[in-house]
């Protein structure tokens, strides 16, 4: 009885039960949601966005929301592209992701620096560095669709396995850029729990006040979050980028409300030191599954923002 006590004071409870219920109304129709063909395309659908929800949460931990990390997923996923997208390029997939998220950095820390130096709110100071960024791909580096060659396309064209489903013959791939956001999670789960940069970051959400005069370098913690962020966000970016097979910088812009949203459903509070992975990959797992499930229960796709909401 304690034991249920304790789980209904849970956030994520009420969110597994909701997944759990939209999961049975959709296998009811068609059939198709819990088999392993279903279970293969939820996880390649949601992986982007789980990226970007780790780059989300870290700031909603320790600052607030960041909406500026679609124009930085854009913008370091288009110059990366854009420098080894062709044929051309023969080179190793790691440099490229490197040289992205070294892009991403650079932008997380211009929001960092700014958020740091005089305690702005980070919505604001996103909200205006997401317009500069976006400003500066489309206006001097003329950003447009552009289908990738070479290396970037045969890494975003690979898989880890294939499965079948043996009722329907539908087949389903997972990707191998899968395998980076199992790496991230396992990297941030260390980070978050056994560091002392991590533990800052609560503690500077839980009171930054406090946190200062317990001897932590709030405005360090707060500069180097972001440019963690920063960098998480051009890895989604890249990852997307070399899914699709294009440079196509417009697709992500507009996206940062559903994660925020996904993070906050799943339990992650702005600015309250209070969130986890595991409440990132539930909130982004729910919204997935009702973004692209809508269909198989006959509801028109413009009602998807209203289901969202």
């Amino acid at each position: 009885m304690r034991l249920v006590k304790k789980l209904l004071n849970h956030t994520e409870t009420y969110v597994i039960l909701i997944a759990l219920l939209f999961g049975v109304a959709v296998e009811a129709v068609s059939h198709q949601f819990f088999s392993n063909t279903g279970m293969v395309n939820l996880a390649r659908i949601s992986m982007i966005y789980l990226i970007f929800g780790v780059a989300e949460m870290i700031s909603l931990v320790c600052a607030g929301p960041d909406v500026s990390y679609p124009a930085i997923a854009s913008l370091s996923a288009f110059l990366a592209a854009s420098l080894f997208g062709g044929e051309d390029y023969q080179g190793s997939i790691l440099t490229v992701f490197l040289f992205a998220m070294l892009i991403g950095a650079v932008c997380g820390a211009v929001n960092g620096a700014i958020i740091a130096r005089f305690n702005f709110p980070s919505l604001i100071v996103t909200l205006g560095t997401s317009s500069i960024f976006s400003g500066l791909m489309y206006g001097p580096l003329r950003a447009s669709n552009t289908v990738l060659h070479g290396k970037m396309a045969e890494f975003g064209a690979g898989s880890l396995f294939t499965v079948t489903n043996p009722g329907s013959g539908l087949t389903a791939q997972m990707p191998t850029q899968f395998l980076i956001v199992i790496v991230v999670y396992v990297i941030m789960h260390f980070v978050l729990r056994y560091t002392m940069f991590g533990r800052g970051l609560y503690a500077i959400g839980s009171d930054s006040v406090a946190a200062e005069r317990a001897g932590l370098k709030v405005g360090r913690i707060r500069f180097f979050a972001y440019v963690l962020g920063g960098a998480l966000a051009a890895l989604g970016g890249t990852m997307y980028t070399c899914n699709v097979g294009a440079i196509a910088p417009s697709d992500l812009m507009g996206g940062e409300l559903l994660v925020i949203a996904a993070c906050i459903l799943g339990g992650v509070r702005p600015g309250s030191g209070i969130g986890n992975l595991f409440q990132v990959i539930i909130g982004i797992v729910l919204l997935t599954m009702i973004q692209n499930n809508l269909l198989m229960l006959g509801i028109p796709l413009y009602c998807k923002d209203v289901f969202t909401g």
